[in-house]
């Protein structure tokens, strides 16, 4: 049998049996190899704040975070043909919509070499749920939705209320802007007052409703990512995430 160099030393230096008890010793106190971690992986997620959601397979998946900046990354190389994935993650507790609430985070589009049918969405939803938020019955989406080729991007508003969605605000796409634009650190502010609901986008209003568009009187936030199959790896990031304070 073959032995490490400090075996041979352990060997010479001991009779047979002490040797053995040697080495058994010394192969209990063996550091245990590290978990592994994605490469460039962040710290872990703040579980007592954010809940991990998924819908949909994936060659991989993560979902990390140090302090205010989550990551987003998924690769879908060999999936499902067809499908569209979603990856992200869910406020913890709920938080009161009603007059003036406002959500906030900057969206890091990460210079993306190949954004096609890449997008970043910030969800507001009363609805709990581990899969994909979209989904439930009612919310609000403000999210940046990659152009193919794929180097440049667009916003869009869509709200669903009881099961009708609304494509409320898409920069004129499919009739116009059909190239997109360049997209980097995205600052992203909604507010919901009432009912009605305002956008932000560089602290500039690019959208806001007249009429009550939410009915619902508290929410969860979802950060997420979608993708659709056969991708190499792409993430995004979220930062400077700031809502109302839940219960």
């Amino acid at each position: 049998m073959a032995l490490s160099r400090r075996g041979v030393i352990l060997a010479i230096a001991l009779p047979t049996g002490a040797f053995l008890a040697g080495l058994a010793v010394w192969r209990q106190v063996r550091p245990e190899p590290p978990p592994h971690r994605p490469e460039n992986a962040l710290a872990v997620l703040d579980e007592s704040r954010w809940a991990r959601t998924s819908e949909g397979d994936f060659e991989e998946a993560v979902v990390d975070g140090a302090g205010e900046r989550l990551r987003l990354r998924a690769a879908t190389r060999g999936t499902q043909d067809g499908t569209v994935k979603f990856l992200g993650v869910r406020s913890v507790r709920p938080f009161p919509v009603g007059i003036d609430s406002r959500i906030r985070a900057r969206l890091d589009w990460n210079k993306q070499s190949n954004g096609s049918y890449l997008s970043g969405a910030i969800i507001v939803c009363p609805g709990k749920t581990a899969a994909n938020p979209l989904s439930e019955e009612d919310w609000v989406k403000v999210e940046i939705v990659g152009v193919p080729p794929g180097q440049t991007a667009r916003l869009q508003v869509v709200c669903r209320t009881k099961g009708r969605e609304q494509y409320l605000y898409t920069e004129g796409w499919p009739e116009a802007n059909r190239a997109g634009r360049s997209i980097s650190l995205e600052e992203i502010e909604i507010r919901i007052d009432r009912g009605t609901v305002t956008v932000l986008e560089q602290r500039a209003v690019v959208f806001e409703t007249k009429e009550k568009v939410v009915a619902f009187e508290s929410a969860y936030l979802y950060l997420q990512l979608s993708t659709h199959s056969n991708y190499p790896a792409r993430e995004i990031y979220f930062e400077g995430i700031a809502f109302p304070q839940g219960p």
